[in-house]
């Protein structure tokens, strides 16, 4: 690595290497100066003096690559993580949507409506409904196995027939078909990212149902959750097209092919590049898509680093430390020559070297506030890089659990108003077996939870997708009581994370919604989710690479709800010195702490909500997940 092309990118670094060349020269004067004056006194002195100088210039050419090299480290370090979390994000998000899309086209009012057998009108309402739940949908098409448009929902989308590929593909296909391009079902986009599939009825074919994502509304609010000013992520086709970017001006000027690897850097317009690929989310991968972010580094560094600004210092690997030790021996060395000097002048009557040592004494000290700073520099941004690794693992964490837990809200609700379920409970005799088929199809295809339940309007469990011996319970609870209260569509309501016997006596939530006929409550639904591995795997997904430590999920007590440290269990405690009460959606937060014998980094984010999802639907849930990385 050669300095020069990196050292106009860090000014604070540049400063650092112009003390340490100033402080070099002056030394070398003074010694000079010192040999004229008194060197047959004093040889052995200057020769000391001299070795003490190589030894100081040598520590220069080892420090300062180093601290380039730790800054470069932070910013590709922040940017790999940014690209791989807003990529695999996505991919998360575009897994559900495969759920939904097999799940709508098996549905019995659309296949009622092809057959002539039900009206567009209602049709209409009910993937109305669907939208409002699962928002992240801005519109729904169906289409004959010709390609007509039989009905949409968007009223602004005028469209009667279609030519694009995505319908005869779909009813080629056994699943779905997933396609991001310019569609004449919507015209008015550019491109739409949809998915498709093919509507059967006893093993024919009668339709296409197609799924239009708000692909562009998902990706602002990825691009605004990650990025600092300065930075931007590129989403491409894996080739040399971008579809996606979170700069308007579209300044990326570096061909995908000159990309080695994870990043190249460009000393000639100063920007580090990072590319990431999906890890992919239960098998699914997506489309081959890789996500770009850069940052342009000349813009980011004008400020120096705060002095001494962190207090904790981390671990550093041998290769510093024994940097550092030749920083202290330099200090030590030079400070022996001056106390040498001195007694030699008393000793000898050698006046002449006091002035000498009075210069060697004032850069001595300069040279120990030089060094003491460069070290505070390089420590402070390795224990920064370690800040940013455990705030960002913190707040991904929720944030993936917030979006997980969208999709469960989205879940009850719409499946609460399954017709055949409506049908059933509002009569006296409801044929069991007619929604217990639908409730398996449903949780077989929905692996996340452990067993979904309908109760009637006392509360007694009818039916059950995976747990028979407890139909004819009552269930009971502050949420059961509001469920069955409960006349809008739109409302679900969640137990507390607790204990339960739907779920083996360990702890979870479980999402309910009302099941209405004519709008009046007549049951509801139980949706138990998996919790202890899904909320797991949430943690170790965002939990750093290469570090030592565990993640949690806890209440604003402290209360665990998941956790990766195999020494707790869920509803333990966990204390922090200042506790959680305080902790905000305004800033990130970092604490340091001792735990269990070991001193820890931890990481703390607050959880933001997801679309509607805690924000607009009156659910008040605050979580906060915990990062701990050992230092």
């Amino acid at each position: 690595m050669k300095n020069s092309n990196y050292l106009d990118l860090f000014p604070f670094i540049s400063q650092s290497v112009k003390l340490f060349d100033d402080q070099n020269r002056f030394l070398k004067k003074i010694i000079l100066t010192g040999k004229i004056c008194a060197l047959e006194k004093a040889a052995n002195l200057f020769s000391f003096t001299e070795k003490t100088i190589e030894t100081f210039s040598e520590l220069k050419e080892e420090l300062i690559p180093l601290l380039i090299r730790e800054n470069l480290k932070k910013f590709t370090e922040e940017l790999r993580s940014k690209a791989q979390i807003s990529i695999d994000i996505l991919i998360r998000n575009l897994f559900e949507r495969t759920a939904d899309v097999g799940f709508l086209a098996t549905d019995n009012v659309i296949i009622d409506f092809l057959n002539g057998k039900e009206s567009s009108e209602r049709l209409q309402k009910r993937l109305i409904e669907y939208t409002m739940k699962y928002s992240v949908y801005n519109e729904i098409i169906i289409t004959d196995v010709h390609g007509n448009v039989k009905l949409n929902i968007n009223s602004s989308n005028s469209i009667h027939v279609t030519s694009d590929g995505i319908i005869s593909n779909a009813i080629k296909t056994n699943g779905y078909i997933e396609q991001y391009s310019y569609s004449d079902l919507f015209p008015s986009q550019t491109k739409t990212l949809m998915f498709a599939q093919k509507i059967v009825e006893n093993n024919t074919t009668i339709g296409v149902l197609v799924l239009c994502f708000r692909f562009e509304d998902e990706m602002k609010r990825i691009f605004n959750s990650l990025l600092n000013p300065n930075e931007h992520i590129y989403f491409t086709d894996g080739k040399e097209i971008i579809f996606a970017s979170s700069d308007d001006s579209n300044t990326l000027k570096v061909s995908l092919n000159s990309l080695p690897g994870e990043f190249d850097y460009n000393d000639r317009d100063g920007k580090i590049f990072v590319l990431a690929k999906t890890k992919g989310y239960e098998g699914y991968f997506g489309a081959p898509w890789n996500s770009i972010s850069y940052i342009d580094v000349r813009k980011s560094t004008q400020n120096p680093p705060i002095k001494d600004s962190i207090s904790e210092k981390c671990a550093l690997d041998e290769n510093i430390k024994a940097i550092i030790r030749k920083a202290d021996d330099v200090i030590e060395d030079l400070s022996d020559v001056i106390i040498n000097g001195e007694l030699i002048a008393s000793k000898e009557r050698v006046y002449v070297l006091t002035p000498v040592l009075d210069n060697l004494r004032n850069v001595s000290s300069s040279i120990l506030g030089t060094i003491k700073e460069t070290v505070t520099n390089l420590e402070n941004t390795i224990m920064e890089g370690l800040i940013y690794d455990v705030q960002t693992s913190a707040k991904l964490a929720i944030d993936i659990m917030d979006r997980n837990l969208y999709e469960r809200a989205n879940d009850c609700r719409w499946w609460a108003i399954t017709p055949i379920f409506e049908e059933e409970l509002g009569l006296a005799n409801p044929d069991i077996k007619r929604i217990t088929d639908v409730l398996q199809y449903i949780n077989s295809l929905y692996t996340v939870y452990t067993n979904l339940f309908i109760y009637d309007r006392h509360a007694t469990i009818i039916a059950s997708s995976n747990n028979p011996s407890i139909i004819g319970r009552k269930v009971s609870g502050e949420y059961i009581t509001k469920t069955l209260n409960n006349h809008n569509s739109q409302n679900y309501f969640v137990s507390h994370f607790e204990q339960s016997s739907f779920y083996n006596d360990e702890a979870t939530y479980i999402y309910n919604a009302t099941i209405c006929s004519n709008g009046k409550p007549i049951g509801g639904i139980g949706i138990v989710f998996d919790a202890t591995p899904q909320f797991e795997a949430i943690l170790n997904d965002s939990f750093p690479a290469s570090k030592n430590g565990f993640g949690c999920f806890v209440d604003r007590k402290g209360v665990i709800i998941s956790t990766t440290n195999p020494s707790l269990r869920p509803m333990g405690r966990i204390e922090l010195d200042e506790g959680l009460s305080r902790v905000n959606l305004d800033s990130a937060v970092h604490r340091f702490i001792n735990f269990q014998g070991k001193r820890y980094l931890v990481g703390i984010a607050l959880s933001r909500g997801y679309r509607e999802y805690k924000i607009q639907d009156n659910y008040k849930n605050d979580l906060l997940s915990l990062t701990f990385i050992e230092y």
